[in-house]
């Protein structure tokens, strides 16, 4: 695919927290997968130099993009230091508009975790509470990534925009209505679809980390790190800002991978401590606090950039017993603040000492327990169905130190390893994954599919109660139909097929409902509460079919074939027409 038809493959990660892009040359490829894959560095908070840069959107009062990632946020924080000093001037801003007139998104991406069925002009607030599509919002911190990977690359080459292929990253747990809006976001942001592939964030770790030396091999007396071998078996678990993935692959015999577990995840990512830390300040300042938030969000916006360089000190041996960090002028201004916060019994220990507020260790480290306990639930979970040979933590918040040595002493049988790089890891293996997607070689559905049928009620068989509510004259109405039963091994473009004739047709049009659940044996599509199943059944999107070019067919029985085993469902159709069976025109609309 891209090996052979595109001189590089760029990819993007549009993070929770942290977005990125990386790309290779496809000469360099074939030397070695693993070298020469190139991504930049952005500049931090206090001159932090990073691998990533932060997952903020800048957008003008008009709608149009101003700004992405760390320099979004200090345009931002410089535009209301610069409008609270009455020297904002036209050249820089626009003129009579404040900041809070300008569109600021940051931590966008989780308006899609759980999204099991989403409307296509689905609208999120920003930090001050205006309200934009969040396709928009995706599309302009994708072309920007786009722009920026493409002005890299030409900084180099003579490489040009069709000479590139485009992956880009998606969680393994996202529904596919949430990965339609992904796609279509990275459209309109000037990607072309026929050069354009989505990639599961833990499988390209995976693939990334698959070719890494990593285990210690001995062979002829000599002892070497290398990669590993067939028949090897291991986790991959992807801590980023927002989310975790977990994964489990087996190498096969060709070098391949077979998922051997449906992949699971939650919010467990980072963000969840930097929420609790800020929830300290809201339940011991209370509504002075929102003050602060509402009047200074500036002031409020550094604060959580310096939490998150402190966060990272967290676990570390040489860390003192009280961690600092500086206090917001809003926050120091309000009055009695020292009385408020050491006073407090709901928190107790928190000193403040000339500007900042000093914090017991153990506190702060107690702000890491609810996300590692879910991490620990899920592993312990899988470790009892799955046999592996090591467990690879990836993503940014698998550097954090209390994480990384809380599961080795949870684990301590299994090998854990934290790769350099680790946050890297997804977006390096989306580069490789472009090159040579079918290197995934099995995947496990995560979700039943199917149709809405009807079939003759039996009393004999429909004998329940349950039952007995979908009865309508002398038919079953409801019926789930499957095509594929989440927990099923499926290959890449494995097509299943069914025979269907269309609830909604028009002249040259037809429309084909199609359902989807996490339930592994689904019975109904609609249930009354009584009955709701642990993963009701859902009107995920609809089959469109369109045989206006190929003439009227002779019956409205539509053939259509659904391909499995990608990161994205794939469909096709069939009807006959004029007695002979004909391809019409088909695709998902699972944006509503």
């Amino acid at each position: 695919m891209a090996e052979k038809d595109y001189l590089a493959v760029v990819a993007i990660d549009i993070g929770s927290a942290f977005s990125g892009y990386a790309y290779q040359f496809r000469t360099d490829f074939r030397k070695d997968p693993t070298k020469n894959i190139i991504s930049p560095h952005w500049q931090g908070t206090s001159n932090l130099t990073m691998g990533k840069t932060a997952s903020s959107l800048l957008l003008t009062p008009d709608k149009t993009f101003h700004s992405f990632g760390f320099e979004a946020e200090k345009n931002y924080t410089r535009m209301f230091k610069d409008y609270m000093e009455r020297k904002i001037s036209n050249q820089s801003f626009t003129e009579n508009k404040s900041p809070t007139d300008y569109y600021f998104f940051r931590n966008f991406k989780m308006k899609l975790y759980n999204k099991e069925v989403l409307r296509k002009n689905m609208k999120i607030s920003d930090e001050n509470g205006k309200q934009l599509m969040l396709r928009t919002v995706f599309k302009e911190a994708i072309g920007f990534l786009r722009r920026h990977a493409l002005g890299a690359i030409e900084k180099q080459t003579t490489v040009k925009d069709e000479d590139i292929f485009w992956v880009l990253t998606v969680p393994a747990i996202w529904s596919e209505p949430a990965k339609q809006l992904m796609r279509a976001a990275a459209l309109e942001a000037g990607i072309p679809g026929e050069s354009l592939t989505l990639a599961l964030e833990p499988e390209a770790a995976a693939l990334y980390t698959k070719e890494q030396a990593l285990i210690r091999h001995s062979s002829d007396g000599k002892i070497d790190l290398v990669p590993f071998i067939p028949n090897s078996t291991f986790m991959i678990v992807d801590l980023g800002g927002g989310t975790g993935d977990i994964t489990v692959h087996e190498v096969q015999s060709d070098h391949s991978l077979h998922e051997k577990n449906m992949a699971t995840g939650g919010a467990w990512g980072g963000s969840r401590v930097n929420e609790a830390f800020l929830q300290i300040w809201k339940d011991i300042l209370k509504s002075d606090y929102t003050k602060c938030k509402e009047n200074y969000p500036d002031e409020i916006l550094e604060f959580e950039q310096s939490f998150e360089l402190l966060k990272r000190q967290v676990g570390e041996e040489s860390t003192a017993d009280t961690l600092y960090i500086s206090i917001p002028e809003c926050i120091r201004d309000i009055p009695n603040l020292n009385n408020k916060i050491e006073e407090n019994e709901e928190f107790p220990g928190i000193k403040i000492s000339r500007g900042k507020a000093g914090f017991p260790k153990a506190m702060l480290e107690n702000l890491f327990i609810e996300p590692i306990n879910d991490i620990t639930r899920q592993l312990h979970h899988l470790m009892e169905k799955n046999s592996v040979d090591a467990i690879i933590m990836v993503g940014g918040f698998s550097e954090s130190k209390i994480v990384y040595n809380s599961l080795k002493k949870t684990f301590a049988k299994v090998r854990i390893l934290n790769p350099p790089e680790s946050s890297l890891s997804v977006l390096k293996g989306a580069v490789l994954y472009g090159f040579h997607p079918e290197h995934i070689s099995q995947r496990i559905s995560r979700y039943s599919y199917g149709f809405s049928i009807s079939v003759p009620f039996d009393p004999l068989k429909h004998n329940k109660e349950r039952d007995k509510i979908h009865k309508h004259n002398n038919q079953l109405e409801d019926v789930f139909h499957p095509i594929i039963l989440a927990g099923e091994k499926v290959v890449p473009n494995a097509v299943r097929e069914y025979n269907c004739r269309p609830a909604k047709v028009d002249p040259g049009y037809a429309q084909v409902e199609f359902y989807g659940t996490q339930d592994n044996n689904p019975r109904y599509v609609k249930e009354p509460v009584m009955y709701a199943p642990e993963f009701p059944c859902k009107h995920i999107g609809d089959i469109m079919i369109d045989y206006s070019k190929q003439g009227k067919p002779d019956n409205n029985e539509i053939q259509v074939r659904v391909a499995f085993g990608y990161t994205q469902l794939n469909v096709t159709a069939e009807c006959m027409v004029q007695k002979e069976r004909r391809t019409v025109d088909a695709h998902f609309g699972l944006l509503k």
